[in-house]
């Protein structure tokens, strides 16, 4: 039986599961269908609301983790330290001559200085050795800058010809002083370490001023 104009009519279509379907009739306007703010019946949904690559995308990316910026390089000339390089300052550290050992010396700090990897060369700490038993001040304070500032990490022979000048007063006991100072670099041990690099408070706040 028809309802009455206005009002939604309801048809039960029996179903042989037994379950009884509902369905509303859309020519007749529902209460309240016309009126802004007023609620509609059903929503109205896309047949695809997500997009066509939602199941197989990977949604769960994991996080990149940032990598370090690389450290600048630059490249430039530096002796190389051939046999032959090697054999002819040794010669200039032997010879009888207190200037012509003194260049000698200068050149070996050069080459220790110009590439840091160096340090640990046996070569060059063997000839650093040599200037420390130099008899020439100068030429023994070239060996003992380069211990001292590292740039000449030393060896076991290093650290006897040390121990020795600690006993010694030469140079009005500045060796052995120096020689001490040496040794307790020697003995720690180095190594690489990440630290937070902190923005200077001081100069954030001047550029804000």
């Amino acid at each position: 039986m028809v309802n009455s104009v206005g009002q939604g009519q309801n048809i039960q279509v029996p179903n042989y599961s037994g379950v009884n379907i509902q369905i509303f009739n859309p020519a007749v306007a529902a209460p309240g269908a016309g009126i802004p703010g007023s609620n509609v019946n059903a929503p109205t949904y896309s047949t695809n609301p997500y997009p066509a690559n939602y199941y197989t995308q990977n949604l769960a990316q994991p996080v990149q983790a940032v990598q370090p910026a690389d450290k600048k390089k630059e490249k430039r000339e530096i002796v190389q330290l051939t046999d032959t390089y090697v054999k002819n300052l040794e010669m200039y550290l032997n010879n009888q001559k207190k200037d012509v050992r003194l260049m000698g010396a200068k050149e070996v700090l050069a080459r220790l200085q110009e590439d840091e990897s160096r340090k640990d060369d046996p070569a060059l700490n063997a000839l650093v050795n040599k200037m420390i038993q130099d008899p020439y001040q100068p030429v023994k304070f070239l060996a003992m800058a380069a211990l001292d500032s590292r740039a000449a990490t030393g060896n076991g022979t290093t650290v006897g010809l040390l121990r020795n000048m600690q006993q010694q007063q030469s140079a009005y006991g500045q060796d052995s002083l120096k020689a001490s100072n040496i040794l307790l670099k020697m003995s720690g041990k180095t190594f690489e370490k990440e630290f937070e690099v902190k923005e200077n408070s001081k100069s954030h706040h001047k550029d804000e001023a």
